[in-house]
């Protein structure tokens, strides 16, 4: 019986690939924004601290877990060659 991890390797490299699609979709979408108020005072010096929607959030942790998918998914696929690498010199 053959045991292979390739494609266990491909379906979370395929997976992550989805992840990290829906999360760009989420993150650009098109969010309704109030009209820029048009003022003559000079307060170009303030600095006004924001913090991320919570609709943003979500979306990054997607991409982070979709980047740590693809790096597993190579990585399967990386040892699977060098096992056959050795394999291969071992019945030569």
């Amino acid at each position: 019986m053959a045991v292979s991890a390739v494609q266990p390797g491909y379906q979370l490299i395929e997976q992550s690939s989805k992840m990290a699609e829906e999360a760009a979709r989420e993150i650009y979408q098109p969010k309704a924004t109030n009209p820029i108020e048009k003022d003559n005072s000079y307060h170009f010096n303030e600095v006004e601290f924001k913090p991320p929607e919570a609709s943003q959030i979500e979306p990054m942790f997607k991409l982070t877990q979709a980047e740590q998918y693809s790096r597993i998914g190579t990585n399967v696929l990386q040892r699977d060659q060098e096992m056959i690498g050795t394999l291969l010199d071992i019945h030569v």
